[in-house]
C-alpha cells in the first residue's frame, strides 16, 4: 500500500472513522479513510525499528466521568487503545480495554453484549488476532450506529477522542524513531480542518464543555503543523510539538471527572 495513500492517522477504528457521521462526507470529499489496522501496518513497516505497541498508550482503565461529553471523549480513546492492543497482541491490555468501551458504551446507552466480549476473549487466548480484529470491527460499527441515533454530540467526540489519541500514539512513535517516510500518515490538513468543522457543529452545551473548549485552538496549531506541501515530510521539529499537543489533550481527557 503507497503510504501517500494514507490520510488519517491514529484510530479510525472501522465505524468511529469520519463515516461515523454518515456517507454523504466521504461521497462528498476525497479524503481516504483507511482502516486502523492499515495505519498501524504503515507505520509498523516504515519504521526503522519494530514499533512497540504496547508503550505507547497509557490504556487507561478509568470508566467514570461526569457528564456525556468527557465520556464520549474517552470512548474514542479507549476503542483506539483497544486497536492499538490488538496491533501489539497484548491480550491483558485488550481485554482491559474492551473491558472498559463497554462501561463506557454502556453510560451513552450504546450497550455492548458481554457474550460478544466473551467471545473475543476466547479467540485472543488462541491467539486469533486476525479474528478479534473482524469482531472489534463489527462491534464497533454497531456501537456507532446506536450512537448516531440516539445523540450525534456523542458521535462527533466519540471521533474525536480516538482520532485524537490515534494522533498520540503515532506522533509518540515517530518522535522517538522519526522516520521522514513515514510522516505522510499524518500529512492531512484538510482532515483537521473537516473535524474543526465538526467541533464548530457541536450544540451550544457540548462546546460549552471545558474540554470541548480546549480542543478548536489546539486542533488549529495540529493544522498548521502538518500543512507541509505535498510529497514532503512533516519535519521531525513538527512531530514533536505535535505529539506535546495531543499527549496534553489525552491526559485532559482521560484526567477528567
Amino acid at each position: 500500500m503507497n503510504i501517500s495513500r494514507v490520510l488519517l492517522t491514529g484510530c479510525t477504528v472501522a465505524g468511529f472513522s469520519l463515516t461515523i457521521m454518515g456517507s454523504a462526507f466521504a461521497q462528498a470529499s476525497q479524503v481516504y479513510v483507511p482502516p486502523s489496522a492499515l495505519v498501524f501496518h504503515n507505520l509498523d513497516s516504515l519504521s526503522k525499528a519494530q514499533v512497540n505497541w504496547k508503550s505507547l498508550p497509557t490504556f487507561s482503565k478509568k470508566s467514570s466521568y461526569t457528564n456525556k461529553y468527557t465520556t464520549a471523549l474517552n470512548l474514542g480513546t479507549r476503542i483506539c487503545d483497544a486497536f492499538v492492543a490488538v496491533q501489539g497482541k497484548d491480550q491483558n491490555k485488550f481485554a482491559d480495554m474492551a473491558t472498559t468501551v463497554a462501561g463506557l458504551s454502556g453510560k451513552l446507552g450504546a450497550n455492548i453484549e458481554q457474550a460478544l466480549n466473551d467471545k473475543m476473549f476466547a479467540l485472543v487466548k488462541q491467539g486469533k488476532w486476525t479474528e478479534v480484529r473482524t469482531m472489534l470491527d463489527d462491534q464497533q460499527t454497531t456501537v456507532k450506529e446506536k450512537l448516531n441515533r440516539l445523540d450525534k454530540d456523542a458521535a462527533i467526540l466519540v471521533t474525536i477522542g480516538g482520532w485524537v489519541e490515534g494522533l498520540n500514539v503515532v506522533t509518540k512513535s515517530l518522535s522517538s524513531n522519526y522516520n521522514a517516510d513515514a510522516t505522510g500518515i499524518i500529512r492531512n490538513p484538510k482532515l483537521v480542518e473537516y473535524l474543526i468543522g465538526e467541533l464548530n457543529s457541536l450544540s451550544a452545551n457540548a462546546k460549552g464543555n471545558e474540554l470541548v473548549k480546549d480542543m478548536t485552538p489546539k486542533f488549529g496549531e495540529i493544522k498548521n503543523l502538518v500543512n507541509i506541501e505535498k510529497g514532503k515530510p512533516v519535519p521531525q521539529e513538527n512531530v514533536k510539538k505535535i505529539y506535546e499537543i495531543s499527549s496534553a489533550l489525552i491526559k485532559s481527557i482521560e484526567g477528567a471527572k
